[in-house]
Protein backbone atom coordinates (compact mmCIF):
# COMPACT_ATOMS: atom_id res chain seq x y z
CA UNK A 1 0.00 0.00 0.00
CA UNK A 2 0.86 3.46 -0.74
CA UNK A 3 2.26 5.96 2.14
CA UNK A 4 -0.35 8.47 2.32
CA UNK A 5 0.00 11.76 4.10
CA UNK A 6 -2.65 13.86 5.55
CA UNK A 7 -2.86 17.82 4.12
CA UNK A 8 -5.71 20.21 4.18
CA UNK A 9 -6.86 21.96 0.75
CA UNK A 10 -9.62 24.58 0.15
CA UNK A 11 -12.20 23.64 -2.49
CA UNK A 12 -14.82 25.81 -3.99
CA UNK A 13 -18.24 24.68 -1.95
CA UNK A 14 -19.66 24.61 -5.43
CA UNK A 15 -16.95 22.05 -6.83
CA UNK A 16 -16.70 20.12 -3.63
CA UNK A 17 -20.43 19.41 -3.84
CA UNK A 18 -20.14 18.30 -7.34
CA UNK A 19 -17.37 16.04 -6.95
CA UNK A 20 -18.85 14.45 -4.05
CA UNK A 21 -22.41 13.87 -6.25
CA UNK A 22 -20.09 11.50 -8.35
CA UNK A 23 -17.93 9.43 -5.40
CA UNK A 24 -18.29 9.19 -1.74
CA UNK A 25 -14.00 8.80 -1.76
CA UNK A 26 -13.28 12.85 -2.51
CA UNK A 27 -10.19 12.12 -1.10
CA UNK A 28 -9.31 8.97 -3.77
CA UNK A 29 -11.25 11.28 -6.51
CA UNK A 30 -8.72 13.86 -5.89
CA UNK A 31 -5.67 11.57 -5.94
CA UNK A 32 -6.80 9.59 -9.23
CA UNK A 33 -6.61 13.43 -11.24
CA UNK A 34 -3.52 14.39 -9.54
CA UNK A 35 -1.90 11.03 -10.57
CA UNK A 36 -3.53 11.93 -14.46
CA UNK A 37 -1.96 15.62 -14.09
CA UNK A 38 1.49 13.89 -13.27
CA UNK A 39 1.36 11.22 -15.08
CA UNK A 40 0.68 14.49 -18.04
CA UNK A 41 2.87 16.37 -16.64
CA UNK A 42 6.19 13.93 -17.07
CA UNK A 43 4.82 12.82 -20.53
CA UNK A 44 5.08 16.93 -21.49
CA UNK A 45 8.76 17.10 -20.19
CA UNK A 46 9.68 14.09 -22.29
CA UNK A 47 7.87 15.16 -25.69
CA UNK A 48 9.34 18.35 -25.05
CA UNK A 49 13.06 16.87 -24.24
CA UNK A 50 12.73 14.80 -27.51
CA UNK A 51 12.14 17.18 -29.72
CA UNK A 52 14.54 19.39 -28.06
CA UNK A 53 17.08 16.71 -29.33
CA UNK A 54 15.38 15.16 -32.70
CA UNK A 55 13.21 18.24 -33.84
CA UNK A 56 9.49 18.45 -33.68
CA UNK A 57 6.87 15.97 -34.72
CA UNK A 58 6.32 15.88 -38.33
CA UNK A 59 2.38 16.07 -39.45
CA UNK A 60 2.66 12.01 -40.12
CA UNK A 61 4.34 11.05 -36.76
CA UNK A 62 1.61 13.26 -35.05
CA UNK A 63 -0.95 11.07 -37.38
CA UNK A 64 0.18 8.29 -35.82
CA UNK A 65 0.15 9.09 -32.51
CA UNK A 66 -3.63 10.38 -32.58
CA UNK A 67 -4.11 6.66 -34.63
CA UNK A 68 -2.50 4.77 -31.58
CA UNK A 69 -4.60 7.09 -29.09
CA UNK A 70 -7.66 6.99 -30.47
CA UNK A 71 -7.77 4.56 -33.58
CA UNK A 72 -7.74 5.53 -37.10
CA UNK A 73 -9.67 8.67 -37.89
CA UNK A 74 -11.33 6.75 -40.75
CA UNK A 75 -12.56 4.37 -38.06
CA UNK A 76 -13.38 7.36 -35.61
CA UNK A 77 -15.76 9.21 -38.57
CA UNK A 78 -17.48 6.20 -39.10
CA UNK A 79 -18.42 5.56 -35.47
CA UNK A 80 -19.30 8.80 -34.91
Amino acid sequence: MARTKKVTITLPAELLESMKTHTDNVSGYLTELAERAERRRLLREELDRYQEEFGAFTDEEMAEARDLLHGPAEETRRAA
